[in-house]
């Protein structure tokens, strides 16, 4: 994610400010006027800014994010960049990372500085004064915004360097409106990724929870004198279970350890005790700040959408693919022709979210979280109508106002066989726990269950009463492994999705072709489904997951799939599905012969190979689809070059293949071992849109981009270069043999991730030959990640070089330790 970091070690001061700051309290103090007092009719640019001659008492900070703070002053100082976001979650840090660039600012004496804690619902009246107050300017108690607008704009622009930090940022605003020049740089600090956007911001950081370390040095700093070392352990598992790396969880929990510490009973009260128990103090004042972010949605029905993500455990890794199943299931989102589109619209509300931070990203792209104090405010909000059992109880006792239950991580491994429960008003129910037996009448009184998730049970068969579910869209039984048969489900009249992946079931249920109005069916654990004549029956179905074997014709006459994901036997029935020309079709595929390999986002155009021949006669057989998106071969044998695959082997084959991978935009290789050479520069300029290049476990790779022989270059060795200009990630992993990425230079503008593992006789990068390349590469990377003893003996031309991609490495071993 573009802007994402990490804290290394907290500022505590700054730490301890924000938390002030977030009580109401001001940590500035009186704040010294900037501007000497000048005449009212003074012409505006006669007012000239003063730096105060006393400095101000020096402030001693640990170091936290120093490469980020590296990068807001380098962003600072060019001049095209006007504008830099920092956003968050409520508590995060935001405001302590603001006021270590503020200060790091204000020691240069270059610019002119103001902090300007702007808040929420706030007007441009209200603006122009804070911003009139912080330099010492008299507005002179003119009431019109225009005329202030003025007012302001000729006083800044008398400024050469002039910089407005603007704190707890909650909307948009415009310049000219406010009277902010476009000389004048903002850094905007606000909970919403959105009003970063709002607000033109070229870059943007995201401030992440403190790790377990960092949260222990605050949580110590924040004892101050209470020794809390007899309980570390505990105390840890407190810091880290409870606090989930919010500062300002942890100096509240600090604050609750005080009164403790001096207990005989300390130790026992520290292994019992609930900090954050519902109804304290300390935790709804937590809350409380929190909710300020869910308030803040601008509709009803984008806040139940959070709120139906509480359904998930705290920490609880979510499939995004799901969670919108979930709500459409729900009728949050509503029925469009298109199944891209619907799915879209979902991705939508996960962004708006996402960009509230009341979700979080995951590294793996399909997943999101929830962090831990976020979620218990979503419990508190719907406190009588949602339901989550995270371990507890050991029985069922659901009430009947409950319209959410989720028993996912529940203790609950029996239900009893007379259990029958009253919920009139259950929508959804989240029963992935490894119940053998669900009783025949448990569902009877659940008229009104709208989507119901059986994953990952251990049934082996549906009660009936699944038949009196006639409200019924969502049926998931995905990783049912025991699961044999299906029951008739015919009364389903309103099912809309049904999952039978991962399952034992060998047939597809009777009587299918009576789900009309079915628009998702995962099929794709039947080995040979016997569908004829079903899917022409099936009007409305969009979505399709199943082994392809002999059914092309239904699936050309079924006109309203839109998305297929369908495996086969080998290359030759995929050639013959790909001339059969029906892809064309469809929105999205995925096409895989071999194993069963799952998507990141499931709307995507990919072909996916595993224990292929891809030999000289291979390549005459297998056909790919064009505008491609995706390739992933692995374990795949009979060619020693990508570039074979590319580019073919023939002057004819050439451009066709050139112009199917045209639009490739990931391309992970992997187990391929005879591959010695992975790439030529030619080869390279047929993926211009490469965004994504992995390359596994290839253990006779020796070079990944190796230089053509008898082409005519216009330079070679290390003055060629290779424009890689939308290549974001490069993944080298378990390439024993590779000693060279390329002999010239990598051209890589939109470079934010490269990763090195197990690669011990790579001692080159190929984009630091000259430091212009390196000040270059850094303006968009995030990270350099490795082995140590791999970056210690890595070679760079030059100290600085060097010195200036050290910032951006991070640790890591094949293990994920270091």
């Amino acid at each position: 994610m573009a802007g994402k970091m990490h804290m290394r070690l907290p500022v505590i001061d700054s730490l301890l400010a924000m938390v002030r700051n977030f009580r109401g309290i001001s940590s500035n103090g009186k704040r010294g006027r900037a501007v000497e007092a000048v005449d009212k009719h003074s012409e505006m640019c006669s007012v000239h800014f003063q730096p105060q001659n006393k400095r101000r008492k020096e402030q001693t900070f640990l170091s936290v994010n120093s490469k980020y703070i590296v990068k807001m002053m380098n962003w600072l100082g060019k001049d095209e960049i006007n504008a830099i976001g920092i956003y968050g979650m409520g508590g995060i840090g935001k405001t302590t990372l603001a006021k270590q660039l503020h200060i790091r600012v204000k020691d240069q004496e270059i610019h002119v500085t103001a902090w300007i804690s702007v808040g929420m619902d706030f007007t441009v009246y209200q603006l122009q004064q804070k911003i009139a107050d912080a330099f010492g300017f008299d507005l002179q108690n003119d009431k019109d915004v225009t005329r202030r607008s003025g007012m302001i704009y000729a006083f800044l622009s008398c400024k050469d360097k002039c910089i407005l930090f603007l704190d707890d940022l909650w909307g948009e605003f415009r310049r000219e409106e406010v009277g902010i020049p476009r000389k004048c740089k903002l850094v905007v600090i606000s909970r919403m990724l959105d009003v970063c956007r709002m607000l033109r911001c070229q870059k943007i950081i995201r401030v992440e929870p403190l790790s377990e370390e960092e949260g222990m040095q605050l949580f110590h700093y924040s004892m101050g004198a209470y020794d809390v070392s007899n309980q570390e352990l505990s105390v840890r598992n407190l810091v880290v279970n409870e606090c989930a790396g919010l500062p300002l969880a942890v100096i509240a929990l600090a604050n609750i350890m005080k009164g403790a510490v001096n207990s005989p009973r300390w130790g026992e009260i520290v292994e019992s005790v609930d900090p954050f128990s519902m109804g304290s103090t300390q935790l709804e004042d937590i809350l409380g700040q929190l909710k300020l972010s869910y308030n803040r949605l601008n509709s009803a029905k984008l806040q139940h959408c959070f709120l139906c993500t509480a359904l998930y455990p705290k920490g609880y890794p979510i499939s995004k693919e799901e969670l919108i199943r979930l709500w459409i299931g729900e009728g949050l989102i509503d029925e469009m022709s298109s199944w891209q589109e619907q799915y879209d619209m979902g991705h939508t509300i996960l962004n708006k979210l996402l960009n509230s931070c009341l979700l979080e990203s995951c590294q793996h792209t399909g997943i999101v979280r929830m962090h831990d104090l976020v979620w218990r405010m979503a419990l508190s909000i719907d406190s009588n109508g949602l339901m989550v059992n995270d371990g507890l109880p050991s029985k069922l006792e659901f009430s009947g106002s409950l319209k959410f239950v989720s028993l996912i991580n529940s203790s609950i491994s029996l239900i009893p066989s007379d259990a029958s429960l009253k919920c009139a008003n259950l929508s959804t129910l989240i029963l992935q726990q490894p119940f053998e037996v669900i009783p025949e009448s448990f569902f009877f009184n659940m008229r009104a269950l709208r989507v119901l998730s059986l994953s990952d049970t251990r049934i082996i068969r549906l009660p009936s009463s699944i038949s009196a579910l006639d409200e019924l869209r969502v049926l998931d039984l995905s990783s049912c492994q025991k699961l044999q048969h299906v029951c008739p489900i015919t009364q389903l009249y309103k099912l809309r999705f049904l999952d039978l992946s991962q399952t034992a079931v060998e047939e597809v249920p009777r009587s299918l072709e009576m789900l009309n109005k079915l628009t998702e069916l995962n099929l794709s654990s039947i080995t040979e489904p016997k569908i004829l004549g079903v899917l022409p029956a099936l009007s409305k179905l969009k979505k399709l997951s199943c082994h392809i074997s002999g059914i092309i014709h239904e699936l050309q006459v079924l006109e309203s799939l839109k998305v297929l994901d369908a495996r086969f036997d080998n290359l030759l029935d995929l050639s013959n599905y790909v001339r059969s020309q029906h892809w064309r079709t469809l929105e999205c595929f995925h096409l895989q012969v071999g194993y069963r390999k799952r998507l990141k986002k499931s709307y995507s155009r990919a072909v996916s190979l595993q224990g292929c021949i891809l030999s000289a006669r291979g390549r005459e057989q297998v056909a790919f689809p064009d505008d491609l998106l995706e390739l992933y071969l692995d374990n795949c044998s009979g060619f020693s070059s990508l570039s074979d695959i590319v580019c073919g082997n023939n002057t004819e084959n050439f451009k066709q293949q050139a112009d199917v991978f045209s639009s490739l935009v990931k391309c992970t290789i992997r187990r391929c071992h005879d591959v010695e050479k992975l790439l030529s520069p030619s080869c390279m300029q047929n993926l211009p849109s490469l965004e994504l290049l992995k390359v596994e476990e290839c253990h006779k790779l020796r070079v990944l981009i190796v230089e053509e022989i008898g082409t005519h270059c216009h330079s070679e060795g290390k003055d060629a270069a290779i424009d890689l200009s939308q290549l974001k990630q490069l993944v080298l992993t378990s390439l024993p043999q590779l000693n060279n990425i390329y002999k010239g230079r990598l051209i890589c503008a939109q470079l934010w991730s490269f990763t090195v593992i197990d690669c011990p006789n790579l001692k080159h990068l190929p984009f630091s030959n000259n430091m212009g390349d390196v000040k270059e590469l850094i303006t968009s990377l995030e990270w350099i990640e490795g082995q140590q003893k791999w970056w210690d003996s890595l070679e760079l031309d030059g100290m600085e070089s060097k010195a200036l991609l050290t910032s951006f490495f991070r640790c890591r071993s094949s293990m994920d330790v270091c």
